[in-house]
């Protein structure tokens, strides 16, 4: 399904037959394979694999993979503990780490094996032909393929714990990784040649957090544009996760933790970053618009009440970011398209890009009740 890929040699390919061999029979045959592709890069839903750092510790291991780090493609659908368990059926004598942070020259040094495994999140690097903003299913691909730096973020507090608001003394610790070649390759699986370390501070983490929530309504909106026929359940979980007070509890956690005299006070150099969460908060309610419309088109009779629901809950959120935020709006285009070409639709629902804060791919992943999920909680010890 690397369908860019086959592109890409299909276009070699075409200069032969139409100026060296000159078959036209093949040519046609190539350009319509060609055709081909670009449909399915659209229209086709790619699942995405997983990427898994694996460290080799201990002199038990052969030298090649001795005390280094790699990071392994899985496959299609694969689970981590799936992963895992294939992995240690190469190696039955290795003892399987419980931590993430690295190991002690103590486990280095020793006689054993010890295996560390834990999930990265690939981090897109766009090929430069893109210099402008374009479908979330063109970019898609990008995101898990021609990939070669992998992040993995923990959780760290500082400071006294605020048991009302977790957010505000939340630091994220994000070690970044980059394999000697990019992945997918003639291999599954490269070497980690280089590792460093940033703090997030709670405020960019906030910025981050709420990015991602924008970009994943952004994206639902767009695939619902491109094809009518998607099941609506995905949408409707996304929507009231976000719009129904009950479960929101996102920017109103940011409000008690930044918007307050004392930590402007506190901290005076955050002025921009706390305008720009503002920014994306006002960001958040045409998105949200956009969605509720599709939603209300396409909901079903018995779902209904839900759907009217979901309107009121949003009526007063919007009511009340306008009042405080602003009033942001999507460009006009998106009017214009919207009735006769659906897929072309693509660009017209992004935001401009002085807007986008931080880097989007982000390990605080937003999960499929969106609310954020805090890095470091699948299984693993906290440092």
């Amino acid at each position: 399904q690397m369908w860019e890929e086959a592109i890409a040699l299909g276009k070699e390919l075409a200069e032969q037959y139409e100026n060296e061999m000159f078959d036209y029979e093949q040519l046609s045959e190539l350009l319509r394979k060609q055709a081909q592709f670009y449909e399915n890069i659209v229209k086709v839903i790619r699942p995405k694999p997983d990427y898994f750092a694996v460290g080799y510790y201990g002199q038990g291991f052969p030298t090649f993979i001795r005390n280094k780090v790699f990071i392994y493609r899985g496959k299609e659908y694969e689970r981590r503990e799936d992963f895992e368990a294939r992995l240690l059926t190469q190696f039955p004598n290795a003892e399987k780490m419980k931590t993430t942070s690295p190991p002690g020259d103590d486990i280095k040094n020793s006689s054993g094996q010890y295996i560390q495994c834990f999930t990265v999140k690939p981090k897109l690097d766009l090929p430069s032909k893109f210099h402008r903003p374009v479908s979330e299913q063109i970019v898609s691909f990008y995101r898990v393929n021609e990939v070669q730096r992998f992040e993995y973020s923990r959780p760290v507090r500082k400071g006294e714990k605020n048991p009302d608001n977790e957010f505000a003394n939340m630091w994220i610790e994000r070690t970044i990784y980059v394999t000697a070649y990019k992945l997918p390759g003639i291999l599954r699986w490269f070497e980690v040649k280089s590792v460093f370390m940033v703090e997030i501070s709670p405020l960019e983490n906030a910025i981050e957090t709420m990015q991602l929530t924008n970009d994943k309504i952004n994206n639902m909106v767009q695939q619902h544009l491109n094809d009518p026929n998607l099941p609506i359940n995905p949408l409707s979980m996304l929507l009231n996760g976000i719009v129904d007070p009950a479960v929101m509890g996102g920017f109103t956690n940011y409000e008690k933790a930044f918007f307050t005299e004392k930590y402007m006070h506190e901290h005076p150099e955050d002025h921009d970053k706390i305008e720009k969460l503002k920014d994306l908060i006002a960001w958040q309610i045409p998105f949200l618009a956009e969605g509720i419309r599709i939603h209300g088109e396409k909901v079903t009779e018995a779902l209904r009440p839900f759907h009217e629901r979901m309107e009121a809950c949003f009526k007063q959120l919007k009511d009340k970011v306008e009042k405080q935020y602003g009033v942001r709006a999507v460009p006009s285009s998106l009017d214009d398209r919207r009735g006769s070409r659906p897929r072309s639709m693509v660009r017209s629902f992004t935001m401009p890009s002085s807007s986008r804060p931080l880097s989007v791919a982000s390990v605080s992943s937003i999960s499929s009740d969106s609310t954020p999920s805090r890095p470091g909680s699948d299984g693993y010890v906290r440092e």
